[in-house]
């Protein structure tokens, strides 16, 4: 699992929030253990429900009671202990752990909490997988695929070629250069991705078709995209198992985008 930390972009703002939403961001603070995430409900009595997860990704595919009002998930984050943080706060990597808790009513406002040193700031506006995992757990869509689905089959491509030839006898020559092509994914948008891994078409590691069809598209794409290695660092470590023609004919491939 990747330190949470990372998994609410920074593109947050100042926007002052609703007061009684930072209360209850603030609230959450104070409940929730910095160490384990853990998903709360708001219900229309303000009452407050409680689901602690392992990881997550655990939540993936839940959706809430109609009376909830909020959804909010408190996730495990670290970062460069500040020279004023008490010592207990400080890992053995010389981290701190920070509060985290992200707010997303059902009118749409998303508010990030984040407690750090003893201070707490309140910001609005943050993007990533927590407000993309609060959304489709209260039932709203989330923004539209921020990264072309061309990189995802790029990586799916070279997971194929990959497979082929590790499942060949040791000291076999890797796949022709003509079986690297016949690999390789068709074109297809994430509209289309996500539809086809929901009805079991399309394997994913990591996404079951029931959740494929959890998600809106633009989450589909984040989540998958957020889990998919870089090309270029698996095109150079496909270079040590293949004959020459057959990467070269994946490099070209990945430089044509086409």
């Amino acid at each position: 699992m990747h330190h949470t930390g990372a998994m609410l972009r920074r593109d947050a703002t100042m926007t002052p929030p609703a007061p009684g939403t930072e209360r209850l961001v603030r609230g959450l603070l104070d409940l929730a253990d910095p160490r384990r995430p853990c998903l709360y409900g708001v219900s229309r009595r303000r009452r407050l429900a409680r689901r602690p997860v392992d990881t997550v990704d655990q939540l993936i595919g839940w959706t809430a009671p109609s009376c909830w009002t909020a959804a909010a998930l408190a996730a495990p984050a670290t970062a460069p202990a500040p020279a004023t943080a008490p010592a207990t706060a400080i890992g053995p990597d010389g981290a701190e752990d920070i509060g985290l808790v992200h707010v997303v009513t059902r009118n749409g406002q998303g508010i990030t909490g984040r407690r750090s040193a003893g201070h707490v700031d309140v910001l609005t506006d943050g993007t990533g997988p927590l407000d993309d995992l609060c959304h489709r757990i209260i039932g709203l869509g989330t923004p539209p695929p921020d990264t072309p689905a061309r990189r995802f089959l790029d990586a799916l491509w070279l997971d194929r070629v990959l497979a082929e030839a590790l499942g060949r006898p040791r000291g076999a020559a890797g796949p022709c250069p003509d079986t690297v092509l016949e690999l390789r994914p068709k074109a297809q948008g994430w509209p289309e991705l996500r539809q086809s891994c929901a009805v079991g078409r399309l394997a994913i590691p990591g996404v079951e078709p029931a959740d494929a069809a959890w998600f809106d598209d633009g989450s589909f794409a984040r989540w998958v995209v957020r889990s998919t290695p870089d090309p270029c660092e698996a095109l150079a470590d496909l270079a040590h198992l293949h004959r020459r023609s057959s990467w070269e004919a994946l490099r070209s491939g990945l430089e044509r985008g086409t």
